[in-house]
């Protein structure tokens, strides 16, 4: 069983995704990790990077430019289809070949922040979406990354709104309160998937 846990920037998609993951004793699968990994040289993105861009992304070192890269992300919508498209297909089989490996016997986990965005609902057995009120959203993204608010923004905008996931999600927590509160509904909802791996 493959449980799909998204949101928007600074909702708390990671620390949901820790705490069921802690629950359930299941492997959880971060989509922007895979992406950081597949940069990362010799990797298969790193590869397509380069028959796309040659050294432009590249440092001295020949390890992509992380900063330059998101610079160009932003400030070029095809800078950043582009990558999206080289990297986006390369996740999504990594995903599959995970949940065809787990089969129906064993609960896995992946936090995946553009679910929707990708069109990849239908790739998961169930999804989780994690709310949060904007406003601690935005503080907890820019505390994280260490960036300007506007940065956490720009990001944002480029995301579908929490409530047209939550509307589209088998579950919605909401991280808006306390951890304990968060851990209470995480609770709830790891008792709920192990009822319906039961029945599998």
């Amino acid at each position: 069983m493959l449980v799909g846990i998204t949101g928007t920037i600074g909702s708390g998609k990671s620390v949901v995704a820790r705490m069921l993951g802690e629950l359930l004793s299941a492997t959880v699968f971060s989509s922007d990790e895979i992406c950081r990994r597949l940069l990362e040289k010799g990797e298969a993105g790193y590869k397509k990077m380069l028959e796309n861009w040659g050294d432009l992304y590249l440092n001295d070192s020949r390890e992509v430019d992380r900063p330059l890269l998101r610079k160009a992300v932003f400030a070029d919508q095809k800078v950043r289809t582009a990558l999206e498209d080289i990297l986006h297909p390369l996740v999504r089989l990594e995903l599959l070949e995970a949940k065809d490996a787990g089969g129906s016997t064993t609960i896995q986990l992946a936090e995946v922040p553009l679910l929707f965005e990708c069109g990849w609902q239908a790739d998961f057995d169930y999804i989780v979406c994690v709310i949060t009120d904007p406003d601690i959203a935005l503080q907890r993204a820019v505390e994280r990354d260490s960036v300007r608010p506007a940065e956490v923004e720009k990001i944002a905008r480029i995301q579908l709104d929490g409530a047209f996931k939550a509307e589209r999600s088998d579950w919605v927590i909401d991280n808006s309160g306390s951890l304990n509160e968060t851990w209470g509904q995480v609770q709830q909802l790891a008792a709920e998937l192990r009822e319906l791996l039961t029945l599998n």
